[in-house]
């Protein structure tokens, strides 16, 4: 079965679900919308299926293709949109965004690619489509034109609607508003990585954006980002084929993603580009999708392109790219390393630092070290070395100093600007450094705290629920929640598919602890291993792949 009729058993799945979803009581205020599984009605998420159902109607190859059952769904669908759009002409986002340009804009899109599909077909059964979808989509995109915006991706979602609604709809004031936004410029660097640092969720989104402002104006400058920022993606992407989003500054923060939102962007890019190395890479992302149970999005693209899909099987991927390779994205205050099946991720600004992987087993470090507002070591700073990164940073132990001559203008000490007017005094500093190098068959971890003395320093590993841990003196599951101190000696955690990754020496100078407010939070999904020393201190631990204890059956 190719990947075009397997996405199209999926739609035409979605499709019979989205049927059953719709209001058909003609009497009810809500007829022709459909309606969220918590009950609600949210307008963008109705204009996105009204152009599901578009696609399904238009396809050919659909089992929907010209059928009465969805063309009077979609009946009922334009008119409950044209009847419930915001003044102006915007739909909603009910989670958050009210009158919302951008949201409209993305369900815009989504009409977009039915209306290119439409383009194609010249069955008199579709001709009653055009006025209704033209409707929508010139009111809609008059909300767009005259709306704001929250995110930098909103802008490149607004102007690529815009972009082809002028087109469409004979609006050349739309084409002019999407340049006012293109006029300020694309938030990519040279690394090809988005401002928004989202690799989860929304360097598709802008990849996605970027391909169809291509489309609509010729223009290669958004091809080349979306190229890219495509290539760039090759360095995030984890052993178990899940993409790292620990980075993030959006709300995939942390969700394990694979990147089957990504198959379609490989190959549309690819294909457009005429690189069939970049649209190799979308047989990997499908690959790892159907591997997870999952099926890749983007039937529209394969139905308006034929030859789509055999242009991304001209070649094998090259997954070397992905599989080994080191890299630093200085910007992002992020390093990245592959190897066989580990991976190894070491960041700046971040609490939790450090994350390896093997396989699908994952532990991350968090440093604690309590001194004055500071709670853990928070890397200032990242720079890459011949076999890793290094990461520092310094805690300072500071008091205020009363104010001098006239004293504060106000007696009320929250209205003082204190963190900006009195002087401290500084009495020492803590400066910690942590060096991550590839060693053997992983990481050695050399972590230095100099400088003030005696502050308690607890290395917080946390260890993923499910795993067998063991020592020469235990052996144990990793609950979530669960915690324990180890004094010596080798720590070993298994998962279910024998993944395994090692932790030596481990090691116990106190077993103090008391957090303070404000510190990175244990993980209630996790399992923490402590380490414990006291500054002064240098310390190695090898992060290892090896089982070190024989297996007890």
């Amino acid at each position: 079965m190719t990947h075009f009729e397997e996405m199209l058993a999926q739609h035409d799945k979605e499709t019979a679900r989205i049927l059953s979803i719709q209001v058909r009581n003609e009497q009810a205020e809500s007829f022709g919308a459909f309606v969220e599984e918590n009950g609600f009605i949210d307008t963008r998420h109705c204009g996105s299926l009204l152009a599901h159902l578009c696609v399904a109607y238009l396809v050919p190859q659909s089992g929907y293709f010209l059928s009465d059952t969805v063309k009077n769904a979609l009946s009922a669908a334009f008119s409950y949109l044209l009847g419930h759009q915001r003044p102006g002409g915007c739909l909603d986002l009910v989670s958050c965004n009210f009158a919302s340009a951008p949201d409209t804009a993305f369900t815009m899109n989504d009409v977009i690619n039915a209306w290119l599909l439409l383009e194609k077909r010249e069955e008199a059964d579709t001709a009653w489509l055009r006025p209704l979808m033209r409707q929508l989509l010139e009111s809609c995109c008059e909300g767009v034109m005259n709306g704001g915006f929250h995110t930098p991706n909103h802008r490149w979602a607004i102007s690529a609607c815009l972009k082809h609604a002028a087109r469409i709809c004979g609006r050349e004031d739309f084409s002019r508003k999407a340049d006012v936004y293109l006029g300020e410029g694309l938030d990519i660097d040279e690394n090809g990585e988005f401002a928004e640092r989202s690799t989860g969720t929304y360097n598709a989104v802008n990849d996605d954006q970027m391909l169809r402002l291509f489309l609509a104006t010729g223009d290669r400058t958004y091809l080349e980002a979306a190229r890219s920022n495509l290539y760039m993606m090759l360095s995030y992407i984890d052993p178990d084929g899940s993409v790292f989003t620990y980075n993030s500054t959006r709300q995939d923060y942390g969700q394990k993603v694979y990147p089957d939102n990504y198959y379609s962007l490989y190959l549309l890019a690819g294909y457009l580009a005429g690189d069939e190395e970049l649209a190799a890479y979308s047989e990997y992302c499908y690959a790892s999708a159907a591997a997870h149970g999952r099926v890749p999005r983007g039937l529209e693209w394969l139905a308006l392109y034929p030859d789509l899909e055999a242009f991304g099987k001209r070649r094998k991927p090259d997954l070397s790219r992905i599989e080994q390779g080191k890299r630093l994205f200085q910007k992002s205050g992020i390093g990245r390393m592959r190897w066989s099946n580990a991976s190894c991720t070491v960041m700046a600004g971040k609490p939790n630092f450090l994350y390896f992987q093997n396989g699908e087993n994952v532990v991350y470090l968090v440093l604690y070290g309590n001194v004055c507002e500071k709670r853990n070591f928070v890397p200032q700073a990242i720079e890459e070395t011949e076999r890793g990164f290094r990461v520092s940073a310094r805690m300072d132990s500071w008091y205020y100093l009363p104010f001098e001559g006239d004293g504060p203008a106000t007696q009320d000490w929250w209205a003082m600007d204190n963190a900006n007017t009195r002087k401290k005094l500084i009495s020492d500093s803590l400066s910690i450094t942590a060096d991550v190098e590839r060693s053997g068959d992983g990481v050695d971890v050399r972590i230095a705290a100099q400088g003030l003395s005696g502050v308690p320093i607890r290395l917080e590993w946390g260890v993923l629920p499910g795993c067998k841990l063991r020592n020469e003196n235990f052996l144990m599951d990793a609950v979530p929640g669960g915690s324990m101190t180890v004094c010596a000696g080798h720590v070993q955690a298994v998962n279910a598919k024998g993944d395994c990754i090692s932790l030596s020496p481990a090691f116990a100078k106190h077993n103090v602890l008391f957090r303070m407010g404000g510190a990175y939070p244990l993980s209630n999904q996790h399992f923490t291993l402590f380490f414990t020393a006291a500054s002064p201190f240098e310390q190695l631990i090898h992060i290892g792949t090896k089982p070190v204890f024989d297996r007890i059956l």
